[in-house]
């Protein structure tokens, strides 16, 4: 097939050297026989691209039948469809399928057919509005299997943790419902954006200041988002403006050499000034490590606060063996605390050791400007899509603060027993972000499959 191909481009070649010479000739006949030969060179450059993309598709492992379809018809997967009902997210046949859906939950739920099985009306009406969404493709297929979990309880047909068993358990369902929440905030940068807007509102940023805020964002991020999560978004930022300041330093330094050198300085002199460069420089560098070991200590006592915050919490919840059952209200209220108190010890030992006695007189406002301005260049302004993000991620948290006391005692069974847990409240505000449309991506929602995959 790579033979073909290289035959096929130095035919197309000759073709297009004959059918110039004979435009060069300018006679009536040559010129009809130039028309013929460049028909016939775009045919064979055409063929040439074919067995390109065909031998493209070719060194792709054999079981990823999707990729090597992709790879032979790229602009079948490149081109959007259209998408005319609401904000550009549904096509006509989606907004269809989630209005018959949505009547068909209703109708079964109020209507009760099955005077005898009450029960089996909520559970067929689940099954009907699945079902259409699945047919339709309303939100990827996927999600849609998430809908039973967040429904069944709230309908009262099984409770949370009976559910969550036909995926894996509800601890799974949670850490689940958490993690799609994380990725849409990492999505959209809305940590980053924070951390800029803060800073900018200070102007000249001292050591000590930036450290502070650096560590209290991943501690305040780190107990929604995985702890990890947050460090590996902010770490790269930290890095970019330190190196940003490291050459803020340099630049300053140089200009000052110059003057001092246009004022014929004595050498001894000049010297000193280069040492006290390299000082400066040190300096910043000293305080690079500083940072980046506050960002993450900052992280792990956010971690710590929730039960979502860090990824061992998630084991602890689901041990048979401890005696009382652990949600996500029971763990803040004992993690707050400790969290707290340990991100102000390491602040403090970060600044004794780092940052005290530092030459560093911190990061000016042009520099900020400017990584403000990179910000704005690679995701634009502020959207309405963070500013959703940002309310699911509050609503998400609530919900586990009120859930106790607000929702679990108004849903339970017959017997008394609560049928709402924490595995349902992370999914149902996470269902939400795959039914919003999106501003910065028409024709898609805040939160798209891609994303997640």
């Amino acid at each position: 097939m790579a033979n073909q191909s290289e035959a096929d481009a130095p035919a197309a070649m000759e073709a297009l050297a004959q059918a110039a010479a004979g435009a060069a000739a300018g006679d009536a006949a040559p010129l009809k026989r130039s028309a013929s030969t460049l028909e016939r060179a775009g045919t064979a450059l055409q063929r040439a691209g074919s067995n390109l993309q065909l031998q493209r598709a070719s060194t792709l492992p054999t079981d990823h039948k999707e990729l090597q379809h992709a790879a032979t018809m790229p602009m079948m997967f490149d081109q959007e469809a259209h998408r005319p009902c609401c904000g550009g997210l549904w096509k006509t046949q989606q907004l269809f399928g989630f209005t018959l859906g949505v009547l068909c939950l209703v109708i079964l739920t109020c209507v009760r057919p099955l005077e005898e099985y009450p029960q089996a009306n909520d559970m067929l009406g689940i099954t009907a509005i699945c079902a259409s969404f699945w047919v339709f493709e309303v939100i990827p297929v996927y999600m849609t299997a998430l809908l039973p979990l967040v429904l069944m309880p709230f309908l009262k047909v099984t409770s949370s943790e009976i559910a969550a068993q036909a995926y894996f358990s509800w601890v799974s369902m949670l850490v689940v419902g958490v993690f799609l929440v994380d990725i849409a905030l990492e999505q959209v940068h809305l940590p980053r954006r924070v951390a800029l807007s803060l800073l900018l509102r200070v102007g000249v940023v001292r050591p000590g200041a930036l450290l502070g805020c650096f560590m209290g964002l991943c501690w305040f991020f780190s107990m929604f988002v995985n702890s990890i999560a947050v460090t590996l978004l902010i770490t790269p930022f930290a890095i970019g403006l330190m190196n940003a300041a490291e050459e803020q330093v340099r630049n300053t330094a140089e200009a000052e050499e110059e003057e001092y050198c246009a004022a014929l300085e004595s050498g001894a002199t000049q010297e000193s000034r280069s040492g006290a460069t390299e000082r400066a420089v040190r300096d910043v560098q000293k305080f690079a490590d500083c940072l980046l070991l506050g960002i993450a200590f900052a992280a792990t006592c956010g971690g710590i606060a929730t039960i979502t915050g860090t990824l061992n919490h998630y084991f602890l919840a689901g041990e048979p063996i401890v005696a009382a059952k652990l949600t996500w209200g029971r763990w803040f209220a004992f993690g707050i605390p400790i969290s707290i108190v340990t991100v102000l010890l390491a602040y403090a030992s970060l600044y004794a050791r780092y940052v005290r006695g530092l030459r560093f007189a911190g990061i000016d406002h042009e520099v900020l400007k400017a990584e403000h301005d990179e910000l704005l260049s690679e995701v634009g302004p502020f959207s309405r899509d963070e500013l959703l993000v940002a309310l699911v991620q509050i609503l998400q948290f609530v919900l586990f603060i009120i859930r106790p006391f607000a929702i679990s005692p108004f849903i339970t069974t017959q017997f008394g027993s609560t049928l709402v847990n924490d595995a349902t409240i992370a999914c149902a505000p996470a269902l939400l972000l795959f039914f919003i449309p999106s501003v910065v991506r028409p024709g898609q929602a805040v939160l798209a499959w891609p994303a997640v995959h």
